[in-house]
């Protein structure tokens, strides 16, 4: 964009205004971030060593009893090669169970199926696979959920029905506990089939119902938080539609309103431009009118368009001011009888962001028509400088003709709002000389749907 004209105003006797300081309290009680998360992951490892604790006095007590049953079962009392390698081998065995746990969450399966595996063909117990299997029915659902349970439910019969196997109560873990000998005393000891029976059946429901409980705790979460995500969908909908509801009645209102008075307007200036005769002043200032009027309802019609369709920015682009337009306005303002000592310039004001062109072009109308208002005939400075780099400067300076009232009213109010939106700066007073000044800063890129 060219040069409009060579004056540069002079601002280096802007009054500063006070700066914004943010107001301080006291910080809301709360928990902190991040902590919930910790407790949990503390959790899961108290409970990971809690099963670890379990697992491994479920396979010294296993081992121990296989190892007594062997030697009772020797004419010499001790172990033979072979058995001594399966004990060796399902020592092993138990140490990859245990360390196999830490993965139940993330491969249910494959770890369900380890842990029941290693009891059917080692004399180990089955606590591991319990645990294994309880996480899986907390995570999946389904027939290969029903049939690793039925996979956990051998290996722990099997467990159990190898232990009450042993004859005595030194080779037994069932038999020692149903005794009523004393502790340490290993003594025969008759067992019914039930027993194990009725103990495999227990524990694997305990398992299964510690699965399905957990289950359906996620699934109730689950359940609140769709809920809680339809909530907050229907109050952001239920509050969009009554904006629109809001949006269309100013629509409704400003359309019969200001657009039947613009209408009116445009017909008594041409019919003035009309009989205005050979009285050339009078038909110019009376053709001004009516072209104004005419570009009111043109804008009055984009502003109804933006309030019955807010979701549609791209509407009428044709319509909307952009950088290049600058120097019309500031020509529509000296037509209009209010001298304009101007300086535009812009670089690469052709990639500046629509939202942020029309809130330049909205600015500066502002800003020549608040000078217009408060100091009517008087010589209006205007600067609009800047770039991609630097952002966009806005500055007008005009002596005051009347009697400024003490509270900014409607424009100045507006012209802050829009540069708030943009984050930018504004600045405003009346220097010595009783020169109203305004200083604006606009940055030049912004998010588009905080600025749009």
């Amino acid at each position: 964009m060219s040069v409009v004209a060579s004056t540069v105003c002079d601002m280096s006797t802007m009054l500063p205004t006070a700066p914004v300081v943010p107001p301080v309290g006291p910080v809301p009680a709360g928990p902190v971030p991040g902590a919930w998360s910790s407790l949990r992951t503390v959790g899961r490892g108290t409970r990971f060593l809690l099963m670890l604790l379990v697992c491994g006095a479920g396979s010294v007590i296993a081992l121990g009893s296989a190892v007594t049953r062997y030697t009772e079962s020797s004419t010499t009392g001790e172990l033979s090669a072979i058995q001594s390698t399966l004990i060796m081998t399902a020592l092993a065995g138990a140490v990859v169970t245990a360390a196999a746990l830490w993965w139940r969450h993330t491969a249910p399966y494959a770890v369900t199926l380890v842990t029941a595996a290693l009891p059917l063909a080692l004399p180990l117990d089955a606590t591991a696979s319990l645990f294994a299997l309880a996480a899986l029915i907390r995570l999946r659902t389904g027939r290969w959920v029903w049939a690793s349970a039925g996979l956990a439910a051998l290996a722990t019969a099997t467990a159990l029905f190898r232990d009450a196997a042993g004859a005595t109560t030194g080779s037994s873990l069932l038999k020692s506990l149903t005794s009523v000998h004393a502790p340490g005393e290993s003594v025969p000891v008759d067992l019914s089939v039930w027993v194990p029976l009725i103990v495999a059946v227990t524990l694997l429901a305990g398992s299964v119902g510690a699965g399905l409980f957990m289950h359906s705790r996620l699934d109730l979460a689950a359940t609140q938080s769709r809920a809680e995500a339809a909530q907050q969908s229907t109050t952001v909908l239920t509050d969009r539609l009554g904006r629109q509801a809001e949006r269309d009645l100013i629509a409704r209102e400003v359309h019969d309103v200001i657009g039947h008075r613009l209408s009116l307007l445009s017909l008594h200036a041409g019919g003035l431009e009309v009989a205005a005769g050979q009285d050339e002043r009078l038909a110019h200032s009376a053709a001004l009118v009516r072209e104004g009027a005419q570009q009111a309802m043109d804008d009055l019609r984009s502003l109804l368009h933006v309030l019955r369709e807010p979701e549609m920015t791209a509407f009428n682009r044709t319509a909307m001011p952009s950088l290049s337009d600058l120097p019309v306005v500031i020509d529509e303002t000296v037509e209009g009888g209010m001298p304009v000592v101007s300086t535009v310039y812009l670089s690469q004001a052709e990639d500046a962001d629509p939202a942020l062109a029309r809130a330049v072009y909205r600015i500066v109308q502002e800003l020549l028509t608040n000078a217009r208002r408060h100091a009517p005939g008087a010589p209006v400075r205007l600067l609009v400088r800047g770039g991609p780099a630097e952002g966009i400067h806005i500055e007008t300076a005009n002596r005051l003709t009347t009697l400024f009232p003490g509270e900014p009213g409607n424009g100045l109010t507006g012209i802050a709002e829009r540069v708030d939106l943009w984050r930018g700066t504004m600045r405003h007073g009346l220097d010595q000389g009783h020169t109203f000044r305004v200083a604006i800063h606009l940055p030049w890129a912004m998010a588009r749907q905080e600025a749009s």
